[in-house]
């Protein structure tokens, strides 16, 4: 029998807002406007080593993710704050990246569970790093044609904390520390609330 809580489908994205990583602290988050599609791909690979004859070991590479961010428009704040534009007395000048910005951002997605419900998942994405958007306006047909704007995303990660949220954690079998791309939070996790309000960073329970 399926878990009542089971989600069985997930669509849409929504309130995204981003939070720029100042000397160890992740800042208040800020809205960037309503979205279109946020699109994760994982950035690993898998080395299988041969010996004898036969596959004797595999090595995982992973480097993180990479993403795309479709917006109904560009944030001029976001960009700013990324170093690509720049207010100036005569108007909002495009400017040579000469930095680049690590951040975090936070999106939403709705769900539908085994009994109907419909619960929102909030998720951070850590250790952001973003290039400039491309834009498009179209004029081909009679009709309005909106436009979409795709922002190239870097998911690098953070490391995750231990219990005390201070020091880093470290996997108890291979010594290593163990570095966290995404989080996710559901209304069952005690995070839930206010998740969105602040930047979360990822702790261990024990």
């Amino acid at each position: 029998m399926a878990d009542a809580k089971k989600t069985l489908v997930r669509f849409n994205v929504q309130n995204i807002k981003y939070a720029v990583l100042s000397n160890g602290t992740y800042g208040t988050p800020v809205d960037y406007g309503t979205a279109i599609k946020m699109a994760l791909e994982a950035n690993s690979a898998v080395k299988y080593i041969f010996g004898d004859g036969r596959r004797i070991c595999a090595i995982v590479n992973d480097k993180g993710k990479t993403g795309t961010m479709t917006t109904n428009n560009v944030s001029d704040d976001y960009e700013i704050a990324m170093g690509r534009k720049i207010k100036t007395v005569n108007g909002l000048a495009e400017i040579k990246q000469q930095k680049v910005v690590t951040h975090a951002i936070y999106f939403e997605t709705c769900g539908m569970d085994s009994e109907g419900g419909m619960p929102i998942a909030k998720t951070w994405l850590y250790g952001v790093t973003s290039s400039r958007p491309s834009e498009s306006f179209d004029q081909n047909t009679d009709d309005v044609n909106e436009s979409s704007f795709d922002t190239p995303l870097e998911i690098t990660g953070i490391n995750m904390l231990a219990k005390d949220g201070t020091t880093v954690y470290k996997d108890a079998t291979t010594g290593r520390e163990v570095v966290v791309w995404q989080m996710t939070v559901t209304p069952d996790d005690v995070e839930y609330e206010n998740f969105g309000k602040s930047v979360v960073l990822p702790k261990m329970a024990q």
